[in-house]
């Protein structure tokens, strides 16, 4: 993954804090409470000759003194060591040591403020020896003080709290005395801003920038002595993910195109920087050599005693800077036990050339421009700065090697002053350093001092122009013009969402149309068409200045804009053919087919019947007449998608498509019978028709007679209905037209005899003071007519015979009683002299009795004797009495 070197670290202490580490002899200052004091050969080796160093241990409590208690001591003669109570090898020492007196356990005395232990150790240039081992430890005069601290969030479960950048955390503090707690105050103090404690027991606190920051929860009483945990929270802050290689594979594409975006997300690892830049203008005034000008970088952060093991363990050296004369200067850069390599040296050439963009006016002394000039032994430097002066008025800003190797450095401290000394060696020139710096290689930092956040997910946001996944790549095709975005959104593991966003610009939409075909208004045969004509319709309304439309004969060619049809104006087809159209955007290079068919379509016209319709009641001979129904017929095999169909009064009209009749679907003829004209034309070209006619005609309705109005006795005078046999009126209405040439119906209502529908059945049993409607319709037109007659019916009185003469002349030969069938449950028996039963009959099942018996011993024998017979008639109606009497049969 990638490395992430912050340039600022703010420390909570000024000085180094450690535990349970060994402190070789060394020039430094050291806050610990713990820790093996040796000489500077540490455990396994002797110290050195010539040695003279000074070194201080603090406790980071005030109140604590420091104690050191030696467990190993061989030094050689002549070599001493110094012990001093306090801070500083100042005043008289408690202890000198030597060959001959063997240090035991040192402590600070009561008198000492500070606490701390100072100790110098000068050896002579003729002896050395194994040295010394010692303990160090803090002496803790207080009452015991112990904190304990709450976040939210909560930390992991290694201890240490990892956030997002910017997120809120609330810090809350509790404390319990071994003493008491009267009036003891506590603070929080965050490492990156130690000058500024927040009061209190609670605090909020956010991180801006990735790093690793200390929270320190203290807690002092009236005494001054404070609880003795340095670092209650340890708080890592993620970094940013690195979205390098999250493009599209096109930054703009047209209008309905797809393109791939891939998504590309690595966690960056934060490295402490152990060596913080000197920022801020450093002026080189104009010198003759007697004079130098340094700055330092105090590098803290590496383990006490460790040293510089490999040239690699410097990555580079970076000086913004600007001067008027190269060719004057030696910049050295020294590391902190005085070793140096050289970056430039005086007289060794570069003359003139000028670093960065100075102002080269002696009596001005403002700053100018500084360029950045890099040192390292990398691969991207491949020669030094005086090197690259050759031939150039200024030193352009790039990576040079130093004059000396970094392997110079090998063995020295890498804690310290690190500084960078310029001397100007010539007068009449100036410049500025406006910052410099270490980079040391990162894999040295210590552990403590580096982290990288885990990847938890990497994915694209829901969006609807994604039309396909594969992996962290999708597929995009955006319906809109203009800048479209899309979200590559990483999770690491602290939690923290980042999101990377892509955006691909869309040409604006290409709205050309596939237009009306170019009608050839004839068969096939050769011809030339304007293809050009089509242009404006293709453009759809698109600037023509901004689209180009050219011809192709396949849609292969007009794609790859290859082999145009060169003459589109006069384009040569012999029958129906399909051409390709390419409109391109001259502002944004995009473009797009359209398909322009030629089509050979001859029109015809398909002759049709006259339309026919019955005169209405008026007999006025007009009609709406629909003369759309002739559509279907007129076009026959034609689509009438492709043609239009137009009805005229007059064949000029038709021929010159002008005052088309405008409601064809509902016309009234103007004269009977009526010619109609037809135009029938391509749909996409009006010019290409043909025309034709058809008649209409209003037909006249049948003549119908007059039937005779009914006037009866009552069929069934209960009801008060008359049976009548229609068929019986039939020579009425037809009054002497062909019986075979018309349909004669009866209705009960006027609506019915004009629908022609509920026609009665015969008999049809008639009320008093009815009209029947008659209905006469020609078989072979439909037209039909109708008139009426009304039916009364009367009750008329039942005539009973006192004889009658069943002889078969034809006159009185039976038994009859007009206006009997009024009664519809009627019964008659008849008897002879004796009384017997010899006949009977009902309305149901009535014959006339005509003389010969139907019951009785006589059943069937023939006719009666001359005599009086005598009945009974029972008419079974509450208003009509029986009737009991004789009758005489004579012959």
């Amino acid at each position: 993954m990638k490395k992430l070197l912050l340039l600022t670290l703010s420390l909570l202490f000024t000085a180094t804090i450690v535990t349970a580490q060994e402190f070789a002899m060394t020039d430094g200052s050291f806050v610990t409470c713990s820790g093996d004091f040796t000489d500077s050969g540490g455990l396994a080796g002797d110290y050195m000759n010539g040695e003279n160093s000074t070194i201080t241990f603090c406790s980071p409590f005030a109140t604590d003194d420091m104690s050191v208690n030696f467990t190993l001591w061989n030094v050689g003669t002549g070599d001493i060591l110094l012990a001093y109570d306090g801070d500083t090898a100042t005043g008289s020492p408690i202890g000198v040591f030597n060959s001959a007196i063997t240090p035991a356990l040192v402590t600070a005395t009561a008198a000492n403020t500070s606490g701390c232990l100072t100790f110098r150790f000068i050896s002579n240039a003729t002896s050395t020896g194994p040295g010394w081992q010692a303990t160090l430890a803090c002496i803790d005069n207080c009452q015991t003080i112990s904190n304990a601290v709450t976040t939210v969030p909560a930390p992991d479960n290694d201890g240490i709290l990892r956030v997002c950048q910017n997120e809120s955390i609330s810090f809350s503090g509790t404390t319990t005395y071994s003493v008491d707690g009267t009036g003891a105050t506590s603070e929080w103090v965050f490492s990156e801003d130690p000058m500024n404690p927040v009061a209190g027991t609670t605090a909020t606190r956010s991180f801006m920038n990735p790093g690793i920051y200390r929270v320190d929860y203290i807690t002092t009483d009236p005494t001054g002595c404070r609880d003795r945990v340095l670092e209650d929270v340890i708080i890592f802050v993620s970094t940013t993910p690195d979205f390098t290689g999250t493009l599209p594979a096109d930054t703009s594409i047209c209008f309905g195109e797809s393109t791939t975006i891939t998504g590309v997300a690595e966690t960056v690892e934060f490295v402490a920087d152990v060596a913080p830049p000197i920022t801020g203008q450093t002026f080189l005034p104009d010198d003759n050599g007697t004079t130098f000008y340094e700055t330092c970088v105090d590098v803290q952060g590496f383990a006490p005693g460790t040293t510089f093991q490999n040239a690699s363990d410097l990555v580079s050296v970076f000086i913004n800077m600007e001067h008027s004369y190269f060719g004057d200067l030696d910049i050295t850069l020294t590391a902190p036990d005085g070793s140096a390599i050289k970056i430039i040296t005086f007289g060794n050439g570069g003359g003139n050339t000028f670093l960065g963009i100075p102002i080269d006016i002696d009596t001005n002394l403002n700053p100018g421009t500084g360029f950045l000039y890099t040192i390292t032994e990398g691969g991207s430097a491949t020669q030094t700065m005086v090197q690259a002066t050759a031939g150039v008025a200024t030193l352009p800003s790039a990576d040079y090697r130093p004059l000396d190797p970094f392997s110079n450095f090998i063995g020295t401290p890498l804690n310290g002053l690190w500084c960078l000394r310029v001397v100007d060696n010539l007068s009449s020139d100036n410049g500025y350093i406006f910052e410099w710096g270490l980079n040391f290689n990162p894999a040295i930092v210590p552990a403590a001092e580096r982290y990288e956040p885990g990847e938890v997910t990497e994915v694209w946001a829901a969006n609807a122009d994604i039309t396909a996944t594969n992996g962290s790549d999708i597929t995009v095709t955006p319906t809109t013009a203009g800048q479209n975005c899309y979200d590559f959104e990483f999770t690491d593991s602290f939690g923290c969402l980042y999101i990377e966003t892509v955006c691909i610009d869309v040409a604006p939409e290409i709205t050309s149309v596939e237009p009306a075909d170019i009608i050839v208004c004839q068969t096939a045969t050769a011809v030339t068409v304007d293809l050009t004509s089509k242009d404006d319709e293709i453009r759809n309304g698109l600037v023509a200045a901004d689209y180009d439309v050219t011809y192709f004969n396949t849609d292969a060619d007009a794609q790859a804009d290859m082999n145009p049809i060169l003459t589109p104006d006069v384009f040569s087809v012999t029958g129906s053919t399909t051409v390709w159209a390419r409109v391109f955007d001259n502002v944004n290079g995009c473009f797009k087919t359209e398909q322009v068919d030629v089509t050979f379509q001859a029109v015809n016209f398909n002759n049709v019947p006259t339309i026919e319709l019955c005169d209405d009641l008026s007999a006025d001979g007009v009609e709406t007449f629909n003369l759309t129904s002739q559509i279907t017929g007129i076009l026959g095999a034609q689509s009438p998608s492709e043609f239009n169909v137009a009805f005229f009064n007059s064949q000029a009209d038709a021929d010159s498509n002008m005052n088309a009749i405008l409601t064809p679907g509902a016309y009234d003829n103007v004269s009977n019978p009526e010619t109609i004209f037809v135009r029938v034309s391509n749909a996409q070209d009006e010019d290409c028709f043909e025309t034709g006619q058809f008649d209409i005609e209003v037909l006249s309705a049948p003549a119908i007679g007059n039937v005779t109005n009914v006037s009866d006795c009552a069929t069934n005078p209960i009801t008060n209905e008359l049976d009548l046999v229609l068929t019986d009126y039939d020579v009425q209405v037809l009054a002497g037209q062909s019986a075979a040439a018309y349909t004669v119906t009866y209705h009960n209502d006027e609506a019915s005899a004009i629908s022609g529908s509920s026609a009665l059945s015969s008999p049809y049993a008639s009320s008093d003071q009815q009209t029947i409607y008659a209905r006469i319709t020609d078989n072979a037109t439909g037209c039909f007519d109708y008139s009426s007659f009304s039916v009364t019916v009367e009750v008329c009185e039942v005539v009973i015979p006192e004889g009658f003469s069943p002889n078969g002349d034809g006159v009185n030969d039976t038994f009859s009683m007009p206006n009997i069938e009024q009664f519809p449950n009627f019964e008659l028996i008849i008897f002879n002299r004796n009384g017997s039963k010899i006949y009977e009959t009902t309305a149901s099942n009535y014959e006339e009795f005509a003389g010969i018996p139907n019951t009785g011993a006589m059943a069937g024998d023939g006719l009666l004797p001359v005599g009086t017979y005598f009945y009974v008639l029972k008419y079974n109606d509450a208003q009509t009495k029986d009737v009991a009497s004789w009758v005489y049969i004579n012959y």
